[in-house]
């Protein structure tokens, strides 16, 4: 490509010089490709960086196979390999015959670039720096270089040009932020003339990093810095040091006046040690180099300010002209539309209160369209770069300063916290809210294409998608959140994506200004994006931190969920630890709020909320135990509370925070009560009474049911003895428990109009509870039994009878129900219920060797059988025996048909007349010597390993169950407890639940007047939840038992 076709690069958000090239001899070796995966980290977090080499060749090889030195080379693999990682593609051109030796690696170079990878520099024979790129050329700001005598003279001319001048680092709303390009010198191995180059730069103020590890000049400016923070003479100590360790580093033997220059350079570099840092590379990560070098930069630019140079500006949009000279210099002309006030536009470099924000996580994004198939490369615009960790810091510093009135600038404001959150900034969006910075869901005031609205963070999820399906990439976040392709309209459309992850109706309130994005809408857009640190920051601002909390937890559960189903173990790991912070935010404002006041810690979790959380108006007690939060509703404030409904206490209301009243307990029954009407209620409304009430007359319908079962199924359908009573009383209590069961819920939907993927939601919920689904297996086979019994014509009743023994039987099950609620016997029913469905999971494996085994044993004991589906009936079809033999040589019964013989007491026959018509003559068996070797592998696999690996299942099941039984067991509590407080004993339902009805339809206003008071009171205690929200620390213990896997 020719010159002029070249597009000139943007600045560089950073300028780092690689230096220490030398043929010197290294004492040891060092791990080169951990310093190149460092480079390549740092470079990538920089966006659009600079990378300098000396470009010096090693004279001592031979001219044919002549290569780069040490650091050269490493700066050259390093473009490779950054090159590969990012899975660009190059193609690799055949470099020209020429005569020097250095022109032809340089060109070689220069093929070898790829413009999605950093830009490398390098200095050619005539000592002046060189792009060594076919396809790049220097930027206008930065187009005449002069050589110089030297390399490292160059290479320090070079430093001095590109540090100087500002230059855009960000264009936002017709505002340039301006500031000094971040310039560096990393020292790597490196000779004398090494050292006498870090004298230079430190002399110019250009931070140096010593890549200490490496070996010759940079550990022995290390070891000479160290020096001086001994007790001995510095000077005579500094001699010492250089007498010891530089021959060993050096490995030659210096004469006096280098021994002389040496010391005087390294006095130099000590003079100036504040700015030199250093990096090991034996023990520092590989990540903490990006972290050195920004501090390396910041350090110094912040002593500059001593001298009055300005590191930093934010100014008015400058439009750059064709005919700019190269000096730097911008034209006068501005855009006089789009200017900021001028006392605004001047802002200190640095100041000394101004702190550092955290680095933020930069990344290189390509662009979402590639260019056409002609051009192979492309240059990302400014709109499109990213700001580079020293960027964001001075940008932050710049917006702390007073002079910088962004609520006058409110234009600019709303820009900058909209390019902060789409690129994860979360100090300076930190930083702009607390200003006062507000941003609307959408803003029709302003038809400027190039501002960025709430929507648009949305439009960038889809934007994503879009890239990671061009590409066919990982999982994107929009497929997991399952973002809808259509635009959305308003923020409760954002709202409805959140609710319908966890299977809720958002509620949608109409609020003042509902086009205004608050705290709570962004938190959502942060929880979907899965943006820890800037949940964080809205979370501590949002209303109902608590049940906010909770539902954000409930909904990146679920994320967690839906990345193991697309097979993304990282997203899924790093959604769930974000879903435990939640939970554990939750827990810890909970245990605050009830140190303080326990009567306001269990009436926020009590009552509703009047601001709906995104859509959902429910208070947490409810939606924590809906949502199976186990570790919420198993903490001691929420079981406190849990118990005190459980005996009587009734809901909280605003007069109960204001004036307490005095409780007391009744001493048979812990009852709690006021006075003696108080008392009379608990008696009839509390929990424990209608779960006694509700037992004692499910005991009274088991012994019913049984004696029917037992004495008096006949064949007359309708008896009028004194036994039918059992049948009566059995029909009467499960037709009660049938209404009280299913008939409430289903009122309940309709009342709150449940659209349809939440009402097939909470079904599936309801009957994935293990103790549900068994309600509705025996009210199943009891209804059956009830059907055959009346509408089949029989005589003796087998059918219907067997039904009802299977439905007898899980009622006897349901009524392990009842013991579930004591402390000492209900962690092991909960350890029989797993239990049992560990066993179901066995059996679906075992079912499958058995049918196997079995049909192998019959196809060669009774070959050639043809009543596989027997006219005798069902009790004689073939499929018994299939799986007769097989299952007992589980137990070690091997019977006597697999060795080809019957018992003495059976007949048997091998007339196939006799044995298909007459049912106590069975088929003889013949013998079959493939059968006895296939009976020692189906006992040797089910028995040695199926069994003790089931063995081995229930063993560790239980050890989790046991490790965790307290916490399973007040969930299973907490449950029957919110069900009881609803629920009225069956049968005393049908006569208590029309009045009831009723009575709330005749006092509905009264008790909406009560809750508007709740809701008000409520709305008063938000503010203390908040201010308790903003306090939160995740303490360290907490956080080593989130990262355990649960």
């Amino acid at each position: 490509m020719a010159n002029n076709e070249k597009e000139p690069e943007p600045e560089p958000t950073l300028a780092m010089f690689l230096v220490g090239d030398s043929i010197k001899f290294i004492p040891k070796p060092w791990p080169r490709n951990k310093f190149k995966e460092a480079l390549i980290d740092t470079l990538d977090a920089f966006g659009d960086p600079w990378l300098v080499c000396e470009c010096t060749l090693d004279d001592g090889r031979d001219q044919n196979n002549c290569e780069w030195l040490t650091v050269t080379r490493i700066a050259m693999e390093a473009r490779k390999e950054y090159s590969k990682i990012n899975n660009s593609y190059s193609e690799t051109k055949e470099p020209k015959k020429l005569v020097n030796v250095n022109s032809q690696l340089l060109d070689k170079a220069k093929d070898e670039d790829d413009k999605v990878t950093f830009c490398l520099i390098g200095i050619n024979e005539d000592n002046k720096p060189e792009i060594l790129s076919n396809e790049r050329k220097w930027p206008t700001q930065f187009a005449n270089f002069e050589a110089k005598g030297k390399k490292y003279e160059t290479l320090l001319y070079l430093e001095e040009k590109i540090s100087k001048p500002l230059v855009t680092t960000l264009e936002i709303d017709a505002v340039e932020f301006k500031m000094k390009v971040p310039t560096i010198v990393i020292v790597v191995e490196g000779g004398l003339e090494t050292i006498g180059h870090v004298a230079e730069a430190v002399q110019k103020h250009i931070p140096v990093l010593l890549v200490r590890g490496s070996g010759m000049a940079a550990d022995l400016i290390g070891y000479c810095l160290e020096s001086q923070r001994s007790q001995f003479d510095p000077k005579q100590h500094l001699k010492g040091v250089l007498e010891t360790h530089a021959p060993l580093l050096f490995g030659i033997c210096f004469a006096e006046e280098d021994l002389t220059k040496l010391e005087k350079d390294i006095n130099i570099i000590i003079q100036y040690k504040s700015k030199v840092a250093e990096f090991n590379i034996l023990t520092d990560s590989v990540s903490s180099l990006k972290d050195r070098v920004t501090e390396s930069i910041i350090r110094v630019w912040s002593l500059s300010q001593l001298k009055g140079e300005k590191t930093a500006d934010l100014q008015p949009y400058q439009p750059t002209l064709p005919n700019e000279s190269a000096n730097g210099k911008p034209p006068s002309a501005t855009k006089n539309s789009q200017s900021i006030n001028q006392r605004n536009r001047k802002v200190a470099p640095i100041y000394d209160t101004a702190m550092r924000p955290k680095t933020p996580t930069a990344r290189v994004v390509l662009p979402s369209s590639q260019p056409s198939s002609e051009t192979s490369t492309y240059t990302k615009g400014k709109d499109e770069r990213k700001l580079s960790p020293v960027a964001c810091c001075m940008l932050y510093q710049i917006l702390q300063a007073k002079h910088v009135d962004l609520k006058t600038e409110t234009k600019l404001g709303k820009s900058l916290l909209c390019y902060a959150l789409k690129e994860n900034l979360t100090d300076i969006v930190e930083l702009l809210i607390d200003k006062g910075i507000k941003l609307e869901w959408s803003d029709s005031d302003r038809n400027d294409t190039n501002y960025n609205d709430g929507r648009s963070l949305y439009k960038q999820m889809d934007k994503e998608r879009d890239e990671c399906e061009a590409k066919q990439t990982r999982t994107c976040i929009a497929e997991i959140v399952q973002l809808p392709r259509e635009e959305l309209k308003n923020k409760e459309d954002a709202w409805k994506i959140g609710c319908a992850l966890i299977s809720y109706s958002a509620e949608i309130s109409k609020e003042a200004d509902s086009n205004l994005m608050t705290p709570s809408d962004f938190l959502l857009w942060a929880v979907l994006t899965n943006k820890m640190d800037m949940a964080e920051i809205f979370w501590k601002r949002s209303h109902e931190p608590i049940l906010t909390a909770l539902i954000a937890s409930a909904i990146l559960r679920k994320m967690s969920g839906k990345a193991h189903g697309l097979a993304e173990p990282a997203m899924e790991k790093e959604i769930l630890l974000h879903s435990r912070v939640f939970r554990q935010r939750a827990i810890d404002v909970t245990q605050k709020m009830y140190e303080l006041n326990e009567q306001e810690a269990v009436f926020v979790l009590e009552g509703e909320n009047e601001v709906p959380v995104w859509g959902i108006r429910e208070n947490a007690l409810e939606f924590s135990q809906e949502r199976k939060i186990y570790s919420f509703v198993a903490h001691h404030v929420p079981q406190r509370t849990f118990g005190r409904i459980f005996y009587g206490g009734d809901f909280f209301h605003h007069l109960d925070i204001a004036e307490p009243k005095p409780t007391k307990t009744c001493c048979c029954l812990k009852l709690l009560y006021h006075d003696c009407i108080s008392l009379l209620l608990a008696i009839v409304k509390a929990p424990v009474m209608k779960f006694i009430t509700h037992y004692f007359f499910f005991g009274l319908f088991l012994v019913c049911l049984s004696a029917f079962v037992m004495t008096n199924i006949t064949k007359e359908k309708w008896p009028i003895d004194e036994k039918s009573v059992y049948e009566y009383c059995s029909y009467l209590f499960l037709f009660a428990d049938i209404m009280e069961e299913y008939v409430p819920p289903i009122i309940n939907t309709l009342k709150h109009y449940f659209y349809r993927q939440q009402w097939r939601k909470r079904a599936f919920s309801h009957m994935n509870n293990f103790w549900n689904a068994m309600d509705f297996v025996s009210y199943l086979m009891l209804i059956i039994a009830i059907c055959i019994r009346f509408l089949h014509e029989t005589t003796e009743f087998g059918t219907s009878r067997r039904f009802y023994a299977i439905g007898l039987f899980l009622m006897y099950m349901r009524f392990l129900h009842v013991l579930l609620i004591l402390r000492t016997i209900g962690p092991t029913i909960i350890m029989l219920k797993e239990g049992l469905k560990e066993l179901m999971r066995f059996v679906v494996v075992m079912f499958i060797l058995i049918v196997s085994v079995g049909v192998f044993y019959h196809a060669n004991l009774y070959p050639n059988h043809y009543d596989m589906f027997s006219t005798l009936g069902i009790q004689h079809w073939s499929v018994w025996k299939i799986l007769y033999l097989p299952y007992w040589s589980i137990y070690g019964e091997f019977k006597d048909e697999i060795s080809g013989e019957l018992p003495d007491s059976q007949a048997c026959s091998t007339n196939q007349t006799e044995y298909m018509n007459n049912p106590d003559i069975v088929r003889c068996p013949e013998k079959d010597w493939t059968v006895s070797v296939l009976s020692v592998f189906f006992v040797l696999i089910l028995n040695l390993l199926l069994v003790n690996l089931i063995i081995a299942m229930f063993s560790f099941r239980f050890e989790e169950i046991k490790e965790n039984s307290d916490t399973f067991w007040r969930f299973h509590r907490s449950q029957v407890i919110m069900e009881f407080r609803k629920r009225i004993p069956v049968p005393l339902n049908l006569v208590f639940r029309p009045i009831t009805s009723i009575y709330s339809c005749c006092v509905s206003r009264r008790d909406r007047e009560q809750k508007e008071k709740d809701t008000n009171a409520r709305a008063q205690l938000d503010e203390k939840q908040q201010i308790l929200a903003q306090r939160w620390m995740l303490s360290e213990s907490d956080a080593l038992q989130l990262f355990k896997n649960e």
